[in-house]
């Protein structure tokens, strides 16, 4: 396991639990206390959790993001995947709303591929990888940047995203629930997310078999307000049932 892998799971099971310890962990990891300690020092020093003896507690922020220079290198084969199927769905011509997300930068590495297509997103990673693709119009938005997700957010991106009218939205999410929707840990990111489905003829959620059944504390949308769900693994029955009876979601996967 990468190095980057363990310590986002690390940070999850931190926000997830009261605490964790350190042997604890050194012994699921199959790694030493050491290499366990260096990584709850990264963790610490970006605002995640705090180091107490013998292990480590979350900082009680429910609206912390995990930085986006550790999940651009977790469940890469799974962003990769998602990524070439969200890539059938747009067409040469098509005008496009990428959200910040790492699976959305998965699917900015691969728009090369197509012809005459203007993209908009608030996504500084995204911008920097379109920037010199020929083929593509790119239109970035406005907004208070936080360098923690690498976003511009806030009241002028979700402003400016009312005077556009795109063919398709992608976005992501921490998790999907039948009960409470599609969710993210950010009220900022929240309101974007939400924007971006409503600026949009067709909505498209780019999310990874790890996020079905998972709820987080700010709601995006419900799932009946999302056109197509573009994912790595089948899900499991409940969602396959509840997508066939009572939405007209289209799955890939």
């Amino acid at each position: 396991m990468l190095s980057a892998e363990r310590r986002l799971k690390i940070a999850e099971m931190a926000s997830n639990n009261s605490g964790i310890r350190t042997s604890e962990l050194s012994h699921m990891f199959e790694v030493s206390e050491m290499t366990i300690l260096r990584d709850l020092n990264v963790l610490e020093e970006r605002g995640i959790l705090k180091r107490v003896y013998g292990g480590a507690v979350a900082i009680k922020d429910t609206s912390r993001d995990i930085p986006v220079n550790l999940r651009e290198k977790i469940n890469v084969e799974a962003k990769n995947a998602i990524s070439l199927n969200a890539l059938e769905v747009v067409s040469d011509g098509d005008s496009v709303l990428l959200d910040g997300s790492s699976t959305s930068l998965a699917l900015a590495k691969n728009l090369y591929k197509k012809n005459d297509i203007t993209v908009i997103s608030n996504g500084f990673n995204i911008i920097n990888e379109l920037k010199d693709i020929k083929g593509v119009n790119l239109i970035s938005l406005g907004g208070e940047y936080d360098p923690v997700t690498m976003n511009f957010i806030g009241p002028a991106a979700v402003s400016m995203l009312s005077n556009f009218n795109a063919d398709k939205a992608f976005i992501s999410s921490a998790g999907i629930s039948l009960d409470i929707g599609i969710t993210v840990a950010n009220s900022m990111q929240a309101m974007l997310k939400k924007a971006m489905v409503e600026s949009a003829v067709q909505s498209i959620l780019l999310v990874d078999d790890t996020k079905f059944g998972k709820i987080t504390l700010n709601k995006v949308c419900d799932i009946g307000d999302i056109d197509m769900i573009v994912t790595n693994k089948k899900p499991d029955k409940i969602f396959l049932d509840h997508f066939k009876e009572k939405t007209d979601i289209n799955l890939v996967y």
